[in-house]
């Protein structure tokens, strides 16, 4: 954390410097307008997040440990600070990360795990937009800053599920309404329909685990 927090310069400044290439120019650009659109659209507090740029010296922001019980639907959760219990726990690299994976395994539990290019300091910092971010499409980049500003906005501690699920519609509902706009004809209408097609994906995919993990509970 303290190397993302180092050296942050304005997101103007990257912008405007001669030497950022037309590609990441168009997503810091993109990037400012879905600040403001959570701002002023959304009403979510921002803060400063993503008002500066940090450049991380990998493609991976850090690696996400999960664990469930082998013989029940319940995830094993870590306590910390001001979040509260949480169902996973982040590490800086992947090597300390599978350590900590073989060491749940050998307890029993089932584990996963996973890379993540962003995530949220709840508002204690002011959050930059990271480099490992620009590689995304401009939809899902859209939909991870408005996910991300959720966060900053509002956490309930010891609520993930609640917490996770409302940052999730945020950026999702949100990244339709950007690039969609309030009137009957979209404002962008590929990314309009590239946005809509991805929360339906979502939500369908999302009802059928419902059921199944209703069916499993039931047989079990």
């Amino acid at each position: 954390q303290m190397n993302i927090m180092a050296g942050r310069p304005p997101l103007e400044e990257v912008i405007r410097d001669p030497d950022t290439s037309p590609e990441v120019r168009h997503k810091l650009l993109l990037t400012r307008q879905a600040r403001a659109f959570a701002i002023h659209m959304l009403e979510l507090d921002a803060g400063d997040s993503y008002t500066t740029f940090s450049r991380v010296d990998s493609e991976v922001l850090a690696w996400i440990i999960s664990a469930a019980y082998p013989d029940r639907l319940e995830a094993k959760t870590w306590w910390f600070p001001v979040v509260g219990r949480v169902p996973y726990r982040g590490y800086a690299s992947r090597e300390a990360a599978e350590d900590a994976e073989a060491d749940l395994a050998e307890e029993g539990f089932d584990t996963y795990l996973r890379p993540t290019s962003a995530y949220s300091t709840l508002g204690w910092f002011s959050d930059p937009l990271l480099s490992t971010l620009l590689r995304y499409d401009d939809v899902a980049l859209v939909e991870t800053v408005l996910h991300e500003l959720s966060h900053n906005h509002l956490w309930v501690p010891n609520h993930t599920r609640f917490n996770e699920s409302y940052a999730t519609f945020v950026g999702r509902v949100g990244a339709v309404r950007f690039f969609c706009g309030p009137g009957s004809t979209p404002s962008v209408p590929g990314k309009c329909e590239a946005a809509r097609s991805r929360w339906a994906q979502y939500l369908a995919f999302s009802a059928f685990l419902e059921a199944f993990v209703d069916d499993l509970r039931e047989i079990y």
